[in-house]
């Protein structure tokens, strides 16, 4: 496996925890109990209406064997396992999160992998280059500023042809069958999804033009995957041509 160097650093007492999780999430973090219902295959399935693991096969399809892939949040369930499985012991994969309970829980669910995990604020940035980054279902948690600093550093993390790869809800069809209860659902459970609903994750990008865009839906566009290709190196100086004079 390749050894990453940079200055990503392990480092409780320089991590502050974002005040939003104690407003909004804290309670899922803190709780082992509830922690170890929420990693349930089952559970994630149930509260993805059966979704989960199609979420998961579009996150691979876009994962390369033997890469380098960094990891924004941690999750619950078996998605940092199999992803680390798609990797391979001759890549590289760093799982990152700013809370170090979550982090010491899902490195205890996959030590049998070859993964690094981090505590780090990714609202921060960070200089390592990585063939792919994934956000999986973490931009509904943020609010609106935080989700803005996750995203473009996520943008600045990936080499030429390199990929950011977001997963998250989207703002469901009127035609979804669920549409009416989601709302309602949403704020009451995560009431800073409304916020990513409305606005593109492309919108956020503030180097949205360096970068080839592609968008799918999933369950009546409840789900979004959206993957970012990066197209322009940030370094690259446009062109200037010769004077006449």
């Amino acid at each position: 496996m390749a050894t990453q160097k940079a200055s990503i650093t392990k480092n409780a007492k320089a991590v502050k925890k974002p005040a939003y999780l104690d407003s909004f999430y804290s309670i899922f973090y803190r709780k082992s109990k509830l922690s170890m219902l929420l990693n349930d295959d089952r559970v994630q399935s149930f509260l993805s209406l059966g979704f989960r693991s199609r979420l998961i096969d579009e996150l691979l399809e876009d994962i390369g064997t033997n890469s380098s892939v960094l990891q924004i949040g941690c999750t619950f369930g078996s998605q940092i396992k199999k992803t680390a499985e798609k990797i391979g012991k001759y890549g590289s994969y760093t799982v990152m999160d700013v809370l170090e309970n979550q982090l010491a829980f899902c490195k205890e669910q996959n030590k049998n992998q070859n993964i690094n995990f981090v505590l780090y604020d990714a609202r921060k940035p960070f200089d390592l280059k990585f063939d792919a980054v994934v956000c999986f279902m973490l931009l509904h948690e943020l609010p609106p500023t935080s989700r803005r600093k996750v995203v473009n550093n996520a943008l600045d993390s990936v080499k030429k042809d390199g990929k950011v790869i977001f997963i998250d809800y989207d703002k469901p069809s009127k035609l979804n069958p669920l549409y009416f209860m989601l709302k309602p659902f949403n704020r009451l459970f995560f009431p800073l999804t409304e916020s990513l609903q409305t606005t593109p994750i492309q919108a956020l990008a503030q180097k949205s033009a360096h970068f080839a865009w592609y968008k799918k839906n999933y369950a009546g566009k409840m789900f979004q995957k959206v993957v970012a290709v990066r197209r322009i190196a940030d370094e690259k100086k446009p062109e200037v041509k010769p004077s006449f004079y």
